[in-house]
């Protein structure tokens, strides 16, 4: 279930190399142009630099209260205000539930490649139609 033939832009923020290369490799065989991002400022500092189609980041990067803010910092930014962004994290949802509500998606580790892909093309169709995305 492939968003569009037109390659798509995303940025990943992941701290861990093995499965920021992982994500990347996964990203790119599905059409995906990745920034692998090390830290949500590296990161940041991409999503300002130029549009981009999704974010996904792990959640486990920061405590919880600065991964709000940086959400919520991201979300306000022009550039970036329309863009999904889907959460990875080794904690379900409710744990995270302060984080979850701000995302597209929120995926618990491990992840089948199956449901990583349907979820980051389900939130990108969604934004591209003008709605949210119920893929939780």
């Amino acid at each position: 279930m492939q968003a569009s033939l037109f390659r798509k832009s995303a940025v990943l923020i992941e701290q861990n190399p093995q499965q920021g290369m992982l994500y990347e490799d996964v990203l790119s065989a599905n059409g995906f142009d990745v920034y692998v991002a090390k830290s949500a400022m590296d990161g940041l500092q991409k999503l300002k630099e130029k549009k981009q189609d999704l974010a996904i980041i792990n959640t486990e990067i920061a405590e919880d209260s600065y991964m709000k803010k940086f959400i919520e910092r991201v979300k306000a930014e022009q550039i970036s205000a329309e863009m999904p962004i889907v959460g990875l994290s080794i904690y379900n949802e409710e744990c995270k539930k302060n984080i979850a509500q701000l995302l597209d998606a929120f995926l618990t580790k491990p992840i089948s490649i199956d449901k990583f892909m349907e979820s980051i093309f389900g939130c990108i169709e969604n934004k591209i139609n003008g709605c949210e995305s119920s893929v939780n």
